[in-house]
């Protein structure tokens, strides 16, 4: 992946983070504008990208290493290695300069988008994305970006010439130690076949443990916003482990 700055044909900006703090506003400190006690902002002048279409869908503060890091999909060859879908992850200090960066497909792991993100208690990020078109979860290590553990899925009875259409989004987390067997589980939620899947697997042996459908029923007309869930967010309840919520529409 290549670091290119101040292009102005670039399809996104690292350049905003607002960071709540408790440091006093008439404390004036390098690089930082002062808009409140609470809220400052900093801006980088950092763009990264190609001559063709760039998304992101993952932004986030690495506390532990304090990191930006961001990830998503890519459609430059001048940015990835070829013009095809390849999904990218890169992470900038807080001054803006550039850490690390890495895309994924063909070259490495099969990743062709990024769609979701979050850190774990360990401090590790894990991704939802796709990969030859089936879901996948990638955990990697924040600090310099190495792939820790990565897992696909795909449906039972699937061909090369027979698969159901997937779409994944935001709905991912981590739970490193369960409250019922103190194991670590992904939570993942996508759609398959216009239906809302939502899978607990065991991220150190990869075992599925449930798998829940959603799906209305009560339409007949076949209508495909009728059937279609859009996971969009996926949390744990913070006072309570034995509760997650999921978001979308």
């Amino acid at each position: 992946m290549k670091n290119v700055f101040n292009r102005g044909s670039l399809s996104f900006i690292a350049a905003l983070l607002c960071i709540m703090t408790m440091v006093d506003a008439k404390v004036a400190t390098a690089g930082w504008d002062k808009l409140t006690t609470g809220c400052k902002e900093k801006l980088f002048p950092v763009t990264s990208g190609g001559s063709k279409d760039e998304k992101v869908s993952c932004t986030f503060h690495d506390k532990v290493n304090d990191l930006i890091i961001v990830a998503g999909n890519s459609t430059s060859e001048d940015y990835a290695p070829a013009a095809n879908d390849h999904a990218f992850a890169y992470a900038l200090d807080m001054d803006g300069n550039w850490v690390w960066g890495k895309f994924f497909y063909n070259v490495s792991f099969a990743i062709s988008t990024i769609s979701g993100c979050t850190v774990d208690a360990n401090g590790n990020v894990v991704f939802l994305g796709m990969g030859n078109q089936v879901p996948v979860i990638m955990e990697l290590a924040p600090k310099d970006g190495q792939v820790l553990k990565f897992v696909s899925f795909d449906k039972i009875g699937s061909t090369d010439t027979s698969m159901p259409w997937y779409g994944t989004y935001g709905a991912i987390h981590h739970d490193i130690k369960d409250d019922d067997d103190q194991q670590p589980y992904y939570y993942a939620a996508f759609v398959m076949e216009n239906a809302l899947q939502m899978l607990k697997v065991n991220s150190a042996t990869y075992e599925i443990k449930w798998n829940y459908q959603y799906k209305y029923e009560g339409d007949t007309s076949g209508a495909d916003w009728k059937q279609k869930k859009i996971p969009g967010f996926l949390h744990q309840d913070p006072k309570d482990n034995t509760r997650m919520y999921l978001l979308g529409q």
